[in-house]
């Protein structure tokens, strides 16, 4: 008998919460899971195999739609091309197995010095895609498995928002283009907006960096300072702060502060249903940061 397999799982593999797998199997059918005694979904062996390589998809870029109606060796095939753009890039490559090799030895002082030559060897935009969302994605995926603890991950953290703060870029541009990044009150995943800033910049789109976990109306009240037009909120959910629940209800409150027209990005969201806003003119959804690297210098808020 083939073993079943829960929804907690399956959105695991796939590097999202419960809701989305949801979503996706009443929007794009990508699932379609049995029930077990109690009412619960049941997916199959094969529907986890398909869920690892749609999340590393994901990570790559690729949007659910153009993957949910793929087959799992179809989805193989597309991940093999993407290894084959990523051997392009030798010293990255060799720099991340130096450094995940340190780190199955617990030598944190070499994972820091590898991390280090890598930033100063590469320019912001390659230490961003070929350095640090590879290590990120890898890291996640071998916690997932077991092969690296969640005390290895939070090393990994730790060392990557030190050396992104060492990523330094003059604040070019212009000014009338200027974001302001944050996250939501109760969400520390400051890491998503570390890594957008470091994009913005490299796109001479200039920032005000606000750090992790706002209030609506402390947020509201800086940019109403600031006078920004667009507002990048990071917005992964975590075990304090759950996006699917909270951000209709956060920006709600947020466009009650704001006093001018913005936009707002949302990094990390997907599609939800959201009110009417007064001075949210705009919501857009960016799920990858290739995603928003693209939106900087091809779409509203690009420079001309």
């Amino acid at each position: 008998m083939e073993k079943k397999i829960g929804i907690r799982v399956l959105s695991k593999a796939c590097g999202v919460l419960p809701h989305a797998i949801r979503t996706w199997e009443t929007r794009y059918q990508v699932f379609t899971p049995s029930r077990n005694s109690g009412g619960q979904r049941a997916y199959s062996e094969s529907d986890l195999a398909k869920g690892r390589l749609i999340g590393l998809l994901l990570g790559e870029g690729h949007s659910i739609s153009k993957l949910a109606g793929l087959t799992i060796r179809e989805l193989e095939e597309l991940r093999g091309q993407v290894h084959k753009v990523e051997v392009e890039s030798p010293l990255a490559d060799i720099g991340i197995k130096n450094l995940f090799r340190s780190l199955s030895h617990y030598n944190i002082d070499e994972v820091v010095s590898e991390m280090q030559h890598l930033r100063m060897s590469c320019g912001s935009k390659d230490f961003i895609f070929k350095v640090i969302i590879p290590i990120m994605q890898e890291v996640g995926t071998k916690v997932f498995k077991g092969t690296f603890s969640v005390t290895q991950e939070h090393i990994v953290s730790t060392i990557v928002r030190d050396q992104l703060g060492q990523v330094t870029l003059p604040n070019l541009g212009d000014q009338s283009r200027r974001v302001a990044l944050a996250t939501p009150e109760g969400n520390l995943h400051e890491l998503s907006i570390l890594i957008a800033d470091i994009i913005c910049r490299s796109n001479r789109v200039p920032t005000s960096y606000l750090g992790a976990s706002h209030p609506s109306q402390c947020l509201g009240e800086a940019v109403n300072a600031l006078k920004v037009n667009t507002i990048v909120l990071g917005v992964i959910s975590s075990d304090q702060w759950d996006y699917g629940k909270s951000i209709a209800k956060y920006l709600e409150k947020l466009d009650g502060i704001l006093k001018r027209p913005v936009e707002v990005i949302l990094g990390g969201g997907w599609e939800v249903d959201l009110p009417d806003f007064k001075n949210i003119e705009t919501v857009e959804f960016v799920g990858t940061f290739d995603v928003f690297d693209k939106l900087l210098m091809d779409y509203k808020i690009a420079v001309g």
